[in-house]
């Protein structure tokens, strides 16, 4: 069973608002009737991921560092870490269980396997679209808990912080 997202910016331009829509869309005129499942809003180094468009906080994410190219999430009190490996050139994250993940960079640009400790592909994310405020999609290939979705969206958010600081 494959469960597929679509990341919708706000704006193209400044935008700190993007929106995610259950399916796979090509263009933004595709999501105009639509309300999006979560939205993830950022100001300076906070990330947050809510229900729908500004509905409840469901986790958030602070990103730390000179390079953010680490972070701190935290859900219902709950804290977590992620950043990236250099060791094995991935950003990794413990989910709240105390499982690793590791978002595996491809050869192509932009894309990400998300693998767990048994390197068993979890979630896909794919970062390449013709419509500007289409920013990607997530294809998740395993059935997983609302806390890892919520974890997984705000990392994949985060890949984007850790693929420009190190340009």
């Amino acid at each position: 069973m494959t469960n597929t997202f679509t990341y919708v910016k706000d704006s193209i331009l400044f935008s700190k608002k993007t929106y995610i829509y259950l399916g796979q869309m090509e263009s933004t005129s595709q999501t105009s009737d639509l309300d999006p499942v979560w939205s993830i809003h950022t100001h300076d180094r906070e990330i947050t991921i809510c229900t729908g468009r500004n509905g409840q906080i469901v986790m958030s994410a602070m990103v730390e560092g000179a390079t953010k190219n680490q972070a701190q999430f935290v859900y219902q009190g709950k804290i977590t870490n992620g950043g990236f490996d250099g060791t094995k050139s991935t950003w990794a994250f413990v989910d709240y269980d105390g499982q690793r993940y590791d978002w595996v960079a491809s050869m192509m640009q932009n894309c990400w396997k998300l693998e767990n400790a048994d390197r068993k592909v979890i979630a896909q994310y794919i970062g390449l679209s013709r419509d500007m405020r289409v920013k990607g999609t997530l294809a998740l290939q395993a059935k997983v808990s609302e806390t890892l979705i919520a974890l997984i969206h705000l990392s994949a958010k985060l890949l984007k912080y850790s693929e420009t600081s190190r340009r």
